[in-house]
C-alpha cells in the first residue's frame, strides 16, 4: 500500500494518484492543512509497515515535520543549493535571502534531495523504518517529473512479484461490488473504487500464486460481473466506448437534455473522438426538441417532456441526419420534479439501423450526481448496444 499525505487534493496530488492507478498500485489518500493530524498519520504510516509513503507540498516545512515526528537531525544539502544557484542563473532570477536558501536546501539526515527542473523547490526522498519516503513539491510539472524519473521507477521495484489485474464494471453500488468480491478465494485481495457507477476494481495476486490459479480467479471476477465489466484494464467508460466505435468504423450523434452536453463532451476528451463523433445537439427546450429533432409539441404534451416516446422520437428524429448511432436523454437532475414524477428519472434513447430502445432509470444524488449517472449510463448503453 503506498500512501499519500497532502493538504489538498491539487492537479500535482491529483496527477500522482492517477498515475498510481494506471499502474495498479494501491493507494490511500490523506487530505489534512493541520500539522497535528499530519504528524500523526506520517508516523502510523511508518509503523504500519506502509511500501511508500508520499508528502506533497512545501517541501522544506514537509523534511522539517518528518524529522520532528522520528526526532531525526537535519543537515544543509549543498546538492540543492547549487541547484537553486543554477536555476536562479538559468531564468535569471534573484538569489533568495539566506533564511530562505535554509529552507528550501534542509534534508533529514540520510535523505538526499533530486535536482528540480521546474522551480526552487527539490523534491527529497529517504528511506526509513523499510518504508520509501518522498517528499514533493505541490506543482504538477515537477511531480510529472520527480515521478516519471524516480518514484515510479522504485515503487514498481517494490512491488515486483506481485501480479496485478484491473477491471472496471459499471451499473452496481460499491457495496453490491464488494459483496460480490467477497465470493474470491481469501489469498487474493482486492480492492474497489466506485464513482457514479463507474467502478474499478484491482485484484491482486501473491507472487508465487500459479497462472491456472490466477487464470480461474480472473474468470471468476468475469461471472461474478457477467454484463457488467466494460473492460479489462483501467479504462474509462467514454475511452472504451470511442476506442469501440473506431474499431467498427461507426459514428455516434447525442441529443441531451437533462445532462446539457456530458455525453458529448465525455467523448471529445478522447483522443480519436473527430472520427466517431457525428453531431451533439444540446436540446433542452421543448422548442428545440421540436425544430432540430422533429418532435411534434402536441406529441410531448400528450406523453411528457421526461417520457419513453420523446426519448425514442428524439433518438428517432437525430439518427436522421446521418450517424450509426443516435443517443438520446430527458429527464429531471432536481431539485424538484414536475407531474409528480421522481427526481433522478431519466429516459435515454439508443437508435441504430436495426432497432430503437429506450431505458428507463431512476438515479439517486444532488443535481450533478443524478446528470454524471445519466452521463456514464449513456456511454455504457452505446457500449451494450456496440457489442451485442
Amino acid at each position: 500500500m503506498i500512501k499519500i499525505l497532502a493538504k489538498d487534493y491539487s492537479p500535482a496530488v491529483s496527477y500522482i494518484c492517477n498515475r498510481l492507478n494506471n499502474d495498479v498500485i494501491e493507494r490511500d489518500l490523506l487530505l489534512s492543512n493541520k500539522t497535528a493530524t499530519k504528524a500523526l498519520y506520517i508516523k502510523n504510516c511508518i509503523e504500519s509497515g506502509a511500501k511508500a509513503l508520499i508528502l506533497v507540498g512545501n517541501v522544506g516545512d514537509l523534511c522539517s515535520l518528518f524529522a520532528e515526528t522520528f526526532s531525526l537531525s537535519m543537515f544543509y544539502d549543498k546538492f540543492a543549493e547549487r541547484n537553486v544557484l543554477q536555476y536562479c542563473k538559468l531564468t535569471k532570477s534573484d538569489i533568495p535571502p539566506q533564511h530562505v536558501m535554509d529552507k528550501l536546501c534542509i534534508a533529514p539526515e540520510t535523505f538526499n534531495h533530486f535536482a528540480a527542473a521546474f522551480g526552487y523547490q527539490c523534491a527529497c526522498y529517504g528511506e526509513y523504518n523499510k518504508c520509501h519516503v518522498y517528499i514533493i513539491p505541490d506543482d504538477v510539472k515537477e511531480c510529472a517529473c520527480v515521478y516519471d524519473n524516480y518514484l515510479s521507477k522504485s515503487l514498481l521495484k517494490t512491488q515486483n512479484g506481485l501480479k496485478r489485474y484491473a477491471f472496471k464494471v459499471f451499473g452496481l453500488s460499491q457495496k453490491d461490488v464488494s459483496a460480490r468480491l467477497n465470493k474470491l478465494n481469501r489469498s487474493v485481495s482486492h480492492r474497489c473504487e466506485t464513482s457514479n457507477l463507474d467502478t474499478k476494481i484491482v485484484i491482486t495476486f501473491p507472487p508465487r500464486y500459479s497462472k491456472p490459479l490466477v487464470q480461474e480467479t480472473l474468470e471468476k471476477v468475469n461471472g461474478l460481473f457477467d454484463g457488467y465489466v466494460y473492460a479489462e484494464e483501467e479504462q474509462t467508460l467514454a475511452k472504451t466506448v470511442v476506442d469501440l466505435l473506431i474499431k467498427l468504423k461507426k459514428t455516434v450523434s447525442t441529443a441531451e437534455s437533462v445532462t446539457g452536453g456530458m455525453i458529448a463532451s465525455s467523448i471529445v476528451d478522447i483522443a480519436g473522438a473527430s472520427s466517431v463523433l457525428h453531431e451533439g445537439i444540446v436540446t433542452y427546450s421543448i422548442q428545440s426538441k421540436c425544430k432540430r429533432l422533429g418532435l411534434n409539441p402536441h406529441f410531448i404534451d400528450e406523453h411528457g417532456v421526461v417520457s419513453k416516446q420523446v426519448a425514442q422520437a428524439m433518438a428517432e428524429g437525430l439518427r436522421k441526419n446521418g450517424s450509426d448511432i443516435a443517443v438520446s436523454i430527458t429527464g429531471f437532475a432536481g431539485p424538484t420534479a414536475e407531474e409528480g414524477l421522481p427526481v433522478g428519472l431519466c429516459y435515454i434513447g439508443i437508435s441504430t439501423d436495426r432497432e430503437v430502445s429506450v431505458y428507463q432509470n431512476v438515479f439517486a444524488g444532488d443535481r450533478n450526481s443524478i446528470r454524471a449517472q445519466a452521463t456514464n449510463m449513456a456511454l455504457f448503453l452505446i457500449y451494450k448496444t456496440l457489442t451485442k
